[in-house]
């Protein structure tokens, strides 16, 4: 089934235009800007309550992401619904940085959940980095 998905993306990034699907579509400002928006806001009030400056913050996420840790995106639940919020976004950005390709066994994901809750946080960690 996940080759099904995958091809239907691909299918629709060729119909709309014929691109390059590289990380560098992450950081293109056109792109995104809602999730980044709301990240932002999230690594703001994160900041606000623990100390520290966003530049430091952002370079501190993309180094060890697993140890720093954003303010509304600390529990699995909270990931959960931050996906079903912007799963069209995640699902394209995943896309374009070949998430799908991976296996999940891999990952250490044995389950449906496990891997959506991961394949979440991979995206927030390439629209994080796209934000430094």
């Amino acid at each position: 089934m996940l080759k099904r998905y995958t091809q239907f993306i691909k299918e629709a990034d060729e119909t709309t235009e014929i691109k390059d699907t590289t990380k560098s579509e992450i950081s293109d400002s056109s792109k995104y800007t809602e999730i980044k928006e709301e990240l932002k806001s999230m690594i703001e009030k994160t900041i606000e309550k623990s100390g520290g400056e966003y530049k430091s913050f952002i370079d501190s996420f993309t180094k060890n992401p697993d140890d720093v840790k954003i303010e509304g995106l600390i529990n699995d639940s909270d990931i959960y619904d931050f996906y079903l919020k912007w799963r069209n976004d995640i699902d394209e950005i995943l896309n374009n940085s070949n998430f799908f390709d991976e296996v999940p066994s891999e990952l250490n994901s044995f389950g449906l959940y496990d891997y959506m809750i991961k394949g979440t946080q991979r995206a927030i960690e390439e629209t994080v980095k796209s934000m430094s």
